[in-house]
């Protein structure tokens, strides 16, 4: 009787000891996990081993969160390995701010930021809808706030431009994804116009050309010109100051004899005569007769020697 008594509660407990060995689980280091209470969220689950649940009650939904995924458009590569591409033109021609059509490849990778959101927020055939969606509406925006010249060459700030939009959108919608990188893979012209476009661009890259080149010999002759300048005006202030000093010497020199001429005009007077004898003199061919000898012979002027000396000089 006790045996019986005792057999279904030890059926109650194998049975429940099976139960509660369904509910362990493991969360690969790539991935993520939320636990779904009688169908609502209840926790996130990060990776590790022997995770536990209540079956029945509890549903674990894992996911990859480490890999970064990739959406591509105006085409689709046919294989991750192959250089085959199938086009998609539709999603491709875009409008520009000066009113001109522009086909623009682009790449989108992002990974997922919040498990919950990402599991929870959409159904699995919406979550690459979404994303799409609003890629392609981003860009259409952005290269439309641009000219065709901006589209065709500063793709880095529209790359910027169009993640941060597009991750702002992405939040707003609770995707749950965070974008990490914006690729305009080609972006051209159409067809029909594009080697007009491509004179266009090729003569407009001259113009920058020239005006670099332009810019570079201002740079050189304009700075060379400024020192020559500065040179002479350099070289007039100096002579000028020369001048001045030696006109004020000579001043202070003549008020200096003045005043001795005043004090003593005759020998003053002396003295400057025979100054100036003693600089002219030395300068001078110069004959030199005893009293009385010029009546008794020729008088001698060497006139040959002296222009022979005049032409020396020259």
């Amino acid at each position: 009787m006790r045996a019986a008594r005792l057999l279904p509660l030890l059926i109650l407990v194998i049975g429940l000891g099976f139960w509660a060995s369904q509910g362990f689980y493991d969360v690969a280091p790539d991935e993520q996990a939320i636990v779904l209470r009688l169908g609502r969220y209840d926790r996130t689950v990060d990776a590790g081993r022997f995770h536990w649940h209540a079956p029945g009650l509890e549903t674990v939904l894992k996911q990859r969160v480490t890999t970064t995924l990739r959406e591509e458009f105006g085409y689709r590569s046919k294989t991750s390995s192959s250089t085959e591409v199938e086009e998609h033109p539709e999603e491709k021609r875009m409008l520009t701010s000066d009113e001109n059509l522009v086909d623009v490849d682009f790449v989108v990778q992002y990974r997922i930021g919040d498990v919950r959101d990402y599991l929870l927020n959409f159904r699995p055939d919406e979550r690459e809808a979404v994303i799409r969606d609003a890629a392609r509406a981003v860009v259409r925006s952005v290269v439309a706030q641009n000219p065709i010249d901006q589209v065709l060459t500063a793709r880095g700030l529209i790359h910027d431009t169009v993640r941060e939009q597009l991750q702002a959108t992405l939040d707003a919608y609770k995707a749950g994804v965070r974008v990490e990188n914006i690729q305009l893979q080609d972006v051209a012209a159409p067809e029909p116009v594009r080697e007009a476009f491509a004179d266009v661009t090729s003569a407009q890259q001259d113009r920058e050309r020239a005006v670099l080149e332009a810019q570079g010999y201002a740079d050189k002759v304009v700075p060379e010109a400024k020192g020559r300048s500065e040179e002479v005006v350099n070289l007039a202030h100096a002579y000028r100051e020369k001048r001045i000093l030696e006109a004020q010497g000579e001043t202070a020199s003549f008020q200096a004899v003045l005043g001795e001429y005043k004090r003593a005009p005759e020998v003053t007077r002396q003295r400057l005569y025979l100054e100036t004898l003693e600089a002219i003199l030395p300068k001078m061919d110069k004959v030199i007769l005893e009293k009385g000898t010029s009546d008794q012979i020729l008088p001698y002027l060497p006139l040959n020697r002296r222009e022979g000396a005049h032409e020396g000089a020259k």
